[in-house]
């Protein structure tokens, strides 16, 4: 099977995980069961892209779950397939989802993620952090992004 991350690209990504990761992170991939009816677009390039980016760091961890066979889907609360949990450890849920493969614009923001919750550094002025710190009640984000 070809890569998808060109040599080029994988080397630079590794060269800038080896300067920012610290501590292990876990992408927690949840796909549809191949067994069961419907297609999953774009599954099997999830899983792909998903293995290629955690084998460039040793402090990146995959763990990949068929959804209809495991009660996990439901323990995450994970809605749609494919689904990129991302974890600080295992075990340990951010809230941080990706649905869909992450490509385009969001596979940077998948590195950028990655590298923020494995260092624990939050790149965001004072002003905006003490903005978030002021919510007093749970929110939800969610971000719809198409291809450009």
């Amino acid at each position: 099977m070809a890569k998808l991350l060109s040599e080029k690209d994988a080397t630079a990504i590794k060269d800038y995980f080896s300067q920012q990761l610290v501590n292990p992170v876990t992408l927690r991939l949840f796909l549809q069961d191949p067994s069961e009816p419907g297609e999953c677009m774009y599954c099997s390039e999830t899983e792909q892209i998903a293995q290629e980016v955690v084998d460039l760091s040793d402090k990146l961890n995959l763990v990949v779950h068929k959804a209809t066979t495991e009660d996990k889907a439901k323990e995450y609360n994970v809605q749609y397939f494919p689904a990129l949990v991302l974890e600080k450890e295992e075990g340990t849920d951010t809230g941080v989802r990706f649905y869909g493969i992450p490509s385009g614009y969001e596979f940077g923001v998948l590195i950028e993620d990655l590298a923020d919750l494995s260092s624990g550094k939050i790149k965001l002025t004072a002003d905006v952090i003490q903005q978030v710190e002021s919510v007093q009640k749970d929110v939800t984000i969610k971000v719809f992004v198409t291809p450009t």
